[in-house]
């Protein structure tokens, strides 16, 4: 495994870390197993996704499918959180404001691109 690698797979793993952190700190109990266990499912699907990159634009063109796919979800207001393909039942209705969030996402993906190609520029050199 490169730097480059390991450098996107302690970043990625630091930013879940993170992510379970903020949500365990603003959730009841319920809801933390909940995330728990879609926080697993998607560790895993991270898991399968990161071992088929091998060139950072892969990985690049990659988040902005999975931000388009998100986003189209929110826009469809389809009702449910999870694609349909993992199996959850649909949890508790969506916010009103789901455009706001989609375009944080989309930010924040924007955001963890830059900082993807910023790492690996600085490998480069």
């Amino acid at each position: 495994m490169s730097d480059s690698e390991k450098d996107i797979h302690a970043m990625a793993a630091q930013y879940l870390d993170l992510w379970q952190k903020q949500l365990a700190s603003q959730s009841s109990e319920k809801m933390i197993e909940e995330t728990m266990k879609a926080t697993n499912l998607y560790r895993d699907q991270m898991g399968e996704m990161m071992s088929t990159f091998d060139t950072p634009e892969k990985m690049q063109n990659w988040m902005g499918q999975w931000a388009e796919s998100w986003k189209a979800q929110f826009e469809n207001a389809t009702g449910q959180d999870e694609p349909a393909s993992t199996g959850a039942a649909p949890s508790a209705s969506a916010s009103d404001n789901n455009q706001h969030d989609v375009d944080e996402l989309t930010r924040r993906i924007a955001a963890l691109e830059e900082r993807v190609l910023f790492l690996e520029s600085k490998l480069k050199d």
